[in-house]
């Protein structure tokens, strides 16, 4: 395969109007490239839940201008919490990773904003992506891709996972003081924000976490094994079968699911993974994001691997670079990703052996405690 001719041709096309994307088409330099990108719902991408941006994607989409306009937007806001057991034991305290949330609304108008006017927008279904046209034909056209089979055709379908998921944003108004309440009551107080206990909570076949949001508001996402279906999933449906498996956790999940529903803006999705991938380039043919390595989103790196895989690929693009290269720097970290995001869903929602992880669990965070309380000790005299 000639991938040097295939980077010095200069029409693009992109699938899929997602992150990705508009990632991939806001790098590319409108001067040496013709670009199309082709996106059959252009509203889907835009609602329902935050995103996690850790320090590389930050980079990358500072180096395209997105970044300052996020920046300006809203003030970065710090991912902090602890690890819970589900009914509610901390098991591990420690301040959040170096993340900034940004709903994905705002993160979907920052990198649309950041798009050329010489990008050639089309609302298009994509049925036959053999039938485009272009030098080079980038499916970021998620884990449903119509791209993915002619760069690897054992990987036409997407996976199938056990596990249904609930997300939404809630004001912290609405949480109250976390007693016991049932169900059908609503909180008559409000708790100060900032004693709410952010973080996740593990339990056998249920997942809760709760993260903070500018605004004293939350983010909140619930997942666990459900045979519900078939999908689009009926969100009410969902939030009762939730409300049924967490009717035991603590009081912040069950506070929460309260509040969720479809009226409440909740969306609820099966998971689903892409399969193996071996390669992310074929011929014409090029993958990236959910498109190449859709996981489960106990790593928080999907949106963040998405923008990394566009913004090196415009890059590399751009200078003239090899594909093979990129798919030399890309595949193995984001394969890894995949595998390792399935393997920490399996233990957090792991029925067997739970009071063995809960306990080696704990242990960990009496380590750090200690290993940081040595750290801030006083200093001894010299």
């Amino acid at each position: 395969m000639d991938t040097r001719r295939e980077v010095m041709g200069r029409e693009v096309t992109i699938v899929g109007g997602g992150i990705a994307g508009l990632a991939l088409a806001a790098t590319l330099d409108p001067r040496r490239f013709d670009v199309s990108l082709l996106e059959g719902q252009p509203g889907r991408h835009a609602s329902g839940s935050a995103l996690g941006m850790w320090p590389a994607a930050r980079k990358a989409l500072r180096r395209i201008g997105v970044a300052e306009m996020l920046d300006d937007a809203a003030p970065p806001t710090p991912a902090v919490g602890s690890l819970y057991d589900s009914a509610g034991r901390e098991l591990v305290a420690a301040p959040g990773p170096d993340l900034q949330l940004v709903e994905r609304g705002r993160l979907m108008a920052a990198l649309r904003a950041a798009v050329p006017d010489s990008v050639a927008l089309e609302t298009r279904e994509v049925v036959d992506a053999a039938a485009l046209p272009g030098d080079l034909v980038v499916g970021a056209d998620g884990v449903r891709s119509r791209v993915r089979g002619l760069v690897a055709p054992h990987a036409v379908d997407r996976v199938e996972t056990p596990y249904v998921a609930l997300r939404g944003i809630v004001p912290a108004a609405r949480l109250g003081p976390l007693d016991t309440q049932p169900f059908d009551t609503m909180p008559s107080d409000t708790q100060p924000f900032d004693t709410l206990p952010f973080g996740e909570y593990w339990g056998p076949g249920r997942l809760f976490g709760l993260v903070p949001l500018a605004g004293e508001r939350c983010y909140w996402f619930a997942t666990h094994r459900s045979a519900l279906g078939p999908e689009p999933l009926d969100v009410d449906a969902v939030v009762a079968e939730a409300q049924a498996v967490f009717a035991d956790a603590a009081p912040i999940a069950r506070t929460t699911l309260q509040s969720a529903g479809s009226a409440a803006g909740t969306l609820a999705t099966r998971l689903w993974v892409a399969p193996p991938m071996r390669r992310y380039v074929h011929g014409r043919y090029v993958v990236m994001g959910d498109a190449a390595h859709a996981s489960l989103p106990n790593l928080g790196r999907g949106a963040c691997d998405a923008i990394l895989d566009a913004v090196t690929l415009g890059e590399t693009l751009n200078a003239g670079g090899s594909l093979l290269a990129w798919q030399a720097r890309r595949l193995p970290l984001t394969q890894g990703a995949r595998v390792l995001a399935g393997r920490v869903m399996a233990l957090a929602l792991a029925a067997r052996g739970q009071r063995a992880r809960d306990t080696a669990l704990a242990g960990v965070g009496r380590l750090a405690r200690l290993a940081a309380s040595t750290h801030q000790g006083p200093a001894t005299a010299r």
